[in-house]
């Protein structure tokens, strides 16, 4: 008894069971798990297997028997157990992704040992699937395959098993829909093309980047360029890259063709900003090397998501305000939203690629696209020309035909800009009333501001110009692609903007501007408004027209001096500005003539003659100032007025023109045996007497003749002058 209740005895006697059992767990738990990791995958049926556990593995020794690899080697080792059924009659594949990865071997068993087969981009391009391997298996059969792995954030190792007919006739549907999507892709580009050659807009673009982009997402989702390219980085980082490409290129199209810049600048810049923060967080998540880039790049694919349902929400807020241009974005940005929302929304996250139906959706969408794009611009080209749209028995049309006789009459001589700006605007006032109407013009980088005289719109004008530094840029920049565009948008106090441009020219672009209340704003409206300032922009060019080839009549063709009937209507305004009512503004005239012209153009023919003309009235011009008035009256003579300049004032700019005109043919003159090139010029002025156009040139014209006779090249001085400050002549 003493020997049994001893304490060290009775520890003995307990701790052996103790023992006996964690052996026996212990035992059990590595059996169990022997079983676990040994359990291989049953294959059997027609349908594939898309979900295969891979067990983590070290490096197994039945592979390196004479040496292991280094512990610090990053790549991961998979082990795959797979027993084929009794009763198949397929051939299985083992399926990776077909972009490839960076680095991922296979080691088939064959013969007792293993075989090492590349799948990676180091693998071979032969065979109808690089992507795809034959399992050599005998029904009933178990055998073990490996694969190294180079793991990188985002890209996960998701291999499948498929029966080798229903994964080739997948394939081949599947390079079938590819093959097609690639191909009206190129036949849209070419489309794009071809109007860029005619219209280049940043919309059009903006579209070849966008199908270029889904262009390159394609060759990059089949894999074979990056086995044939050796690329920096990991395959699938260029994908995801590119799929963001994509979306964003695809976004900021749709913000463009609906011109979101316009009708709402504010929604446009959170657009762009949501664009550029998707884009940045995709970069961000394919460059880090933890699992934080899956959060990364999910916070990118939210970015966008609200990028791209503001575009939607923007757009319909456009259409309600009947915008035309929302017509066609609204649905189709609407359709790619539901359904690019649905597709990540179904398939289980993190993901990082597109899935083959998502990249069908991106291609295709960037196939409609341009077409949505050639549709607007054919509307656009319609509504342009749609006169005719409005029924010839409405009472609106009758009211615009006749406004149209009465105002916008095309004038027997040309018009001022600003007389045509009123004359537009009374045209408005006539046709719109209740629709306040300005013309909006921008000069030397400031606007200004052109209201009707029947209707005081000035709170509107106001208004609007508190609007302008905000819009400025994006104003400009859509009226510089062609007259024909329309603008709408809406400003911070809720008020509706119509923009027609008129005239546009580098320097000076004339805009009208209506402000339509909520019950003006229709389609009669805007079709009657759109006519308007359609014949209105017609009127300008034709003016312009007029103007110019006014001008040109009013010109000597040889020399670029106004001719003698120009010259006539100039100097009579002056003349009469100069009299005045009270008192006379002193006013000089200037009557000059080349000496010896007609023996030099007699001798030295008459090509030497216009060149001795042309440089006579260059030097001429040369030295008078801006205000002063020069022609050409007749042959060899020329005219000058010289506006509030008295007569010793006159006096000294002829002779330094006379000096300068001597001077400059001696230092030229290239005929020997003739007399010098020089002019003789008359001085007269207004006076009591001398108080007509016609008395100043007659009075300078004898004044001409005395120098003449007085030798040539000299200035003599009317007798009727009688300042005692002009020398004696």
């Amino acid at each position: 008894m003493q020997h049994l209740t001893r304490k060290n005895d009775k520890r003995q006697v307990i701790y052996k069971p103790a023992s006996c059992l964690r052996l026996i767990f212990f035992v059990l738990l590595l059996s169990l798990s022997a079983s676990l990791v040994a359990d291989p995958i049953y294959i059997s049926g027609d349908d594939a297997i898309t979900d295969l556990q891979l067990v983590s593995v070290k490096p197994p020794p039945d592979i390196f028997k004479s040496s292991f690899p280094n512990e610090d080697n990053p790549l991961n080792w998979y082990r795959l157990d797979i027993e084929l059924s009794p009763y198949s009659t397929h051939d299985w594949l083992l399926v990776f992704r077909q972009v490839p990865h960076k680095k991922l071997d296979v080691f088939i068993p064959v013969n007792n040992g293993y075989q090492l087969k590349k799948m990676g981009i180091d693998g071979s391009l032969s065979g109808i699937a690089p992507n795809a391997m034959k399992l050599k298996l005998k029904p009933g059969e178990n055998k073990t395959w490996y694969i190294r792995h180079d793991p990188v954030a985002l890209n996960q190792l998701n291999p499948e098993l498929w029966p080798s007919l229903s994964y080739y006739e997948a394939l081949s549907e599947q390079q079938t829909a590819i093959s097609s999507i690639q191909t009206l892709l190129i036949v849209a580009l070419i489309f794009i093309f071809t109007l860029t050659l005619r219209n280049r807009t940043p919309a059009l673009y903006l579209l070849i980047s966008h199908m270029l982009a889904a262009n390159m997402m394609i060759l990059m989702w089949e894999g074979e360029v990056f086995r044939a390219v050796s690329w920096l980085g990991d395959p699938g980082h260029w994908l995801i890259l590119m799929t963001a490409m994509v979306l964003v290129t695809g976004i900021t199209s749709y913000r463009t063709l609906a011109l979101l810049p316009i009708y709402n600048p504010k929604t446009d810049r959170l657009i762009l900003s949501l664009n550029t923060f998707g884009i940045a967080l995709t970069i961000y998540a394919i460059t880090l090397e933890s699992i934080a880039s899956e959060t990364t790049i999910k916070l990118a694919a939210y970015a966008l998501l609200a990028s791209f349902a503001l575009v939607v929400l923007a757009t319909a807020y456009c259409l309600y305000n009947g915008i035309r241009p929302a017509k066609m974005a609204f649905p189709s940005a609407l359709t790619m939203l539901i359904l690019l929302s649905w597709s990540w929304y179904t398939e289980a996250w993190p993901r990082s690629l597109p899935t083959y139906p998502e990249l069908i959706l991106l291609s295709f969408h960037a196939v409609l696209l341009p077409l949505f794009y050639w549709y607007g611009h054919q509307q656009n080209l319609h509504h342009a020309m749609s006169i005719n749209a409005i029924a010839p028995a409405s009472r609106k049309r009758r009211i615009f035909e006749t406004a149209l006789r009465e105002h916008l009459q095309n004038p027997d001589s040309p018009l001022s800009d600003n007389d045509l700006i009123q004359k537009v605007l009374a045209t408005f006032e006539e046709v719109l009333p209740g629709v306040p109407a300005m013309v909006l013009r921008h000069q030397q980088d400031e606007w200004h501001f052109s209201l009707g005289e029947t209707t005081d719109y000035t709170k509107t004008a106001n208004n609007l110009a508190q609007q302008l530094p905000d819009i400025e840029d994006d104003l400009l920049s859509v009226i510089s692609s062609g007259t024909e565009t329309k603008i709408n948008f809406k400003d911070r106090f809720g008020t509706i903007y119509w923009v027609f441009p008129l005239s546009i020219d580098a320097e000076n672009k004339i805009l009208m501007v209506l402000a339509p209340s909520r019950h003006h704003r229709n389609a009669t409206t805007w079709q009657t408004a759109s006519d308007i300032s359609n014949h209105a922009c017609t009127l300008f060019q034709a003016n312009r027209q007029s103007l110019f080839w006014q001008q040109q009549a009013n010109l000597d063709p040889l020399t670029g001096l106004l001719n003698r009937r120009a010259f006539c209507q100039e100097a009579e305004s002056i003349i009469q500005t100069s009299l005045g009512n009270n008192t006379t503004q002193p006013c000089c005239a200037l009557f000059m003539d080349i000496d010896n012209f007609k023996q030099l153009n007699d001798q030295q023919g008459h090509n030497t003659g216009d060149q001795i003309l042309k440089m006579t009235a260059l030097i001429c011009r040369k030295s008078l100032r801006h205000q002063d008035l020069l022609g050409r009256y007749g042959g060899e003579e020329f005219v000058a007025l010289l506006p509030n300049t008295e007569p010793w004032q006159a006096f000294r700019v002829a002779e330094r023109m006379r000096s300068a005109i001597a001077s400059e043919h001696a230092k030229n003159n290239k005929w020997p045996n003739s007399l010098p090139t020089t002019v003789s010029i008359g001085v007269s002025a207004l006076s009591r007497d001398v108080d007509s156009l016609s008395k100043i040139l007659e009075e300078a014209d004898r004044a001409m003749y005395r120098a003449k006779q007085k030798g040539k090249n000299r200035t003599s001085i009317s007798t009727s002058l009688t300042d005692v400050r002009l020398p004696a002549t």
